[in-house]
């Protein structure tokens, strides 16, 4: 850099520093200074507890909590499987499958059965001819048909290891 360059740029750098310094409040009362740390066999400080009014338990039960953290993590939803839930009771299933329309049809070697509540089908029910029954619910009423828990984490799988004619 040229000489004249570093005196302009140090000119402005200067000024911005003068006109920062004249924009603080010369009515502002000066900042107390920290107290100094406690020695280290000096007993601890001891904090008293204002007096509250009469009315001031009134006032904090009809309060919102403003001491919650609002940074706090939201608490998590109810990840519990469905057959936790106390609406799972086999008598509570068994009056909504009675109070349902069923129908039943084939499938090839599978027999499947709806059950419908006002036209809506909230369960099937797959019965393959060699196999466990399997069963799909909509449980959430958004109208997909999911996998009914009760019947384990993980669908059946079957391998056919050697077969003849």
């Amino acid at each position: 850099m040229r000489t004249w360059s570093r005196f302009v740029l140090l000119s402005m750098v200067f000024g911005t520093t003068v006109a920062i310094a004249g924009m603080a409040d010369p009515k502002a009362p000066p900042k107390a200074d920290a107290p100094p740390p406690p020695g280290l066999n000096d007993p601890g400080g001891t904090t008293t507890k204002p007096q509250a009014a009469p009315n001031a338990a009134a006032a904090a039960a009809a309060a919102p909590a403003s001491d919650a953290d609002p940074l706090a993590p939201l608490p998590k939803p109810d990840t519990r499987i469905v057959r936790d839930r106390a609406d799972r009771d086999p008598q509570a299933m068994q009056q909504r499958m009675a109070a349902s329309e069923h129908t039943t049809r084939h499938q090839g070697d599978d027999t499947v059965d709806e059950y419908k509540q006002n036209g809506h089908v909230w369960m099937i029910r797959i019965q393959p001819r060699n196999g466990p029954v399997e069963t799909f619910m909509d449980t959430t009423g958004n109208g997909r048909l999911t996998r009914d828990p009760r019947q384990g984490p993980v669908s059946p799988v079957y391998f056919s290891l050697y077969e003849w004619n």
